[in-house]
């Protein structure tokens, strides 16, 4: 290999020169739109194209989006439904208990009163039976004591 050559700008600019005419041939050969000199037109109407698919996506996406809202507020209205009917059953159980609860409480009750009415039964028992005793013991001494008065 040799030395390398260095050229002057006088040699660049007579290269140049000489390559020009060959230049924009190559180059209308290697993209053909260019030269047409439309090149300019067909960016526009690509960029009007994006545009117009840019705005379908966008229509088709808000389009989809109301579905989705339209289902979410299905879905919402199934759980008010769902949340409705557990009230209700909670509310039919709290029924319930508070029936249970007022028959208990008047078990209650009756078991009270007959328990007053025993109390009062033994009482008055207990009472006359005391009395008894009392009277029994006050005649047995009197007895006695008459007795040994006249023995």
């Amino acid at each position: 290999m040799g030395d390398p050559v260095t050229l002057r700008d006088e040699d660049v600019g007579r290269i140049g020169d000489y390559v020009k005419p060959w230049l924009r041939e190559v180059v209308g050969e290697m993209v053909p739109h260019l030269e047409r000199g439309d090149f300019g037109n067909q960016l526009l109407e690509r960029l009007i194209r994006i545009e117009e698919e840019l705005k379908a996506q966008r229509a088709l996406m808000d389009e989809r989006f109301g579905f989705m809202a339209d289902r979410f507020a299905a879905v919402d209205k199934r759980f008010e439904d769902v949340i409705g009917q557990m009230n209700a059953r909670f509310e039919a159980v709290d029924k319930r208990f508070e029936d249970v609860i007022g028959q208990m409480n008047a078990r209650f009750e009756t078991v009270d009163r007959r328990f007053e009415e025993s109390r009062a039964h033994t009482d008055s028992r207990f009472t006359t039976l005391t009395w008894m005793i009392g009277v029994g013991f006050a005649v047995i001494t009197s007895l006695t004591t008459l007795f040994a008065l006249l023995a």
